[in-house]
């Protein structure tokens, strides 16, 4: 049996301070420690053939894991603990004398893992050695896999050669930049293109080709936000990630966003902007600021919901783009339809024939809104009230009306100037919305849209 020395004392204690020297400075700079545990990268990059390669002099730093002892190690191959201590000792005490026999080594990509050995790795490094004789055995991959790699970014390569294989992005749009720095996001991904390429089938009532669905998603959904992302600059905030990590994460919240909300399909990415750049912010005034901005624009994200709710059910921005229908407060949508559903029902009765609801919101538009637009700019009345719009006014003007026609008992006798000097009188006193919920109770749809 081999004598333990005081040398070997000495360099083991030595080992162990360094050891804990290299944990500490990884706590700190966030930098992998540890040992890569063989199985677990042979079963993520799903390795089955191996080919034995001989007697070979390998670099040992090109060792970065271990089939069973990659916890007693740092990466460098620093004993960890006590446990070991006298097996390295005695093999450092053999190192100084007629040397060690070859280590086994499983070798993936650029890299090694040892399968016996760990010990005569430790030693070796401590020694200063660059090389060591080890018999290979080779398992094929067609991964890149290196000496610096840790764990997630042998699990980001499996995962991005799995995504291109399954979606063939990499050939269907070969200038793509999609590269991703957290594990999981790829199926993220695939994800979205899966339930793009369903609501496309839907949209087309037909099947659509895996490659369409990926070239469609790329195009119209992935490119818009990336174009996005780049003319607001937000990757300054976030120096280590990727367009593709803040499109990643942007879905993510605006999925949670929407779920909260009950508006699935509603919410624009910008909404979600000021949510990521606060996640993401280091700089403690910057993150400050961003949590003021998103406590801000949050309150308007109901009201942008029920806009694209109400403009999705009415069509009007592809049959009457040039409209003017911008609410400032929550609410007002709502009673736009109701108005729309009255002139539908009147029209119905006066034409003696059914009307779909896109043609009876055009009709609305074209004969009750637009009208009294004109009024509105003719008359200058949002010089009245500059933090409203026209289409604020319009329900003003509608419900006022009709709420002064039913106090004097006096139908159809209300004038434009009547209500134009109320306007004014409004003006000088609080907000016009808080005569909503009054109109919500008085307002006679009925004899407001047959005049």
């Amino acid at each position: 049996m081999t004598m333990l020395t005081t040398q070997s004392n000495s360099e083991f204690t030595t080992a162990r301070q360094r050891a804990f020297m290299e944990e500490w400075l990884s706590a700190f700079t966030g930098k992998e420690s540890g040992l890569l545990s063989f199985e677990e990268v042979k079963d993520s990059l799903h390795l089955y053939d191996s080919t034995y390669k001989g007697l070979q002099e390998i670099e040992l730093d090109k060792i970065i894991g271990s089939t069973g002892r990659y916890r007693d190690f740092t990466r460098t191959f620093l004993p960890k603990n006590n446990i070991t201590e006298d097996r390295w000792r005695r093999v450092d005490a053999v190192a100084h004398g007629q040397g060690f026999p070859p280590i086994e080594v499983y070798q993936i990509g650029e890299a090694y893992f040892v399968r016996d050995g760990n010990h005569r790795v430790s030693v070796a490094r401590m020694h200063s050695a660059k090389t060591i004789e080890a018999y290979v055995i080779e398992y094929r991959t067609l991964i890149a896999i290196e000496k610096d790699d840790t764990m997630d970014d042998i699990l980001l390569k499996a995962e991005r050669a799995d995504f291109f294989k399954n979606t063939k992005l990499n050939e269907i749009r070969p200038d793509q930049q999609i590269i991703l720095t957290e594990p999981g996001r790829y199926r993220q991904i695939e994800q979205h293109i899966a339930f793009h390429k369903y609501l496309k089938e839907r949209e087309f009532n037909q099947e659509i080709s895996n490659e369409e669905a990926v070239a469609s998603w790329y195009d119209t959904v992935y490119t818009p936000i990336v174009k996005m992302l780049r003319e607001k600059e937000v990757l300054k905030q976030f120096p280590r990630r990727t367009e593709a990590d803040l499109y990643a994460w942007l879905m993510l919240h605006r999925s949670a966003l929407e779920e909260e909300m009950e508006a699935l399909g509603f919410i624009p990415a910008e909404d979600v902007l000021e949510g990521i750049r606060m996640d993401g912010a280091t700089n403690p005034i910057t993150r400050l600021i961003s949590y003021f901005n998103y406590q801000l624009s949050r309150p308007n994200i109901p009201l942008k919901v029920e806009r694209a709710k109400f403009l999705a059910d009415t069509k009007l921005d592809e049959l009457r783009p040039s409209h003017s229908i911008d609410f400032t407060e929550s609410g007002c949508y709502q009673l736009v339809r109701e108005h729309i559903a009255v002139h539908k029902y009147l029209k119905e009765i006066e034409t003696n024939s059914e009307m779909s609801s896109e043609a009876a919101a055009v009709s609305w538009y074209d004969t009750v809104y637009t009208p009294i637009i004109n009024l509105i700019r003719e008359r200058n009345l949002l010089t009245y009230f500059p933090n409203n719009s026209e289409a604020d006014l319009y329900l003003w003007l509608v419900s006022h009306r009709a709420a002064l026609e039913e106090a004097k008992q006096t139908m159809g006798q209300v004038t434009d100037d009547d209500l134009v000097k109320d306007l004014e009188e409004q003006s000088r006193s609080s907000s016009w919305t808080r005569w909503l919920p009054f109109f919500r109770q008085k307002l006679d749809l009925q004899s407001l849209l047959s005049r």
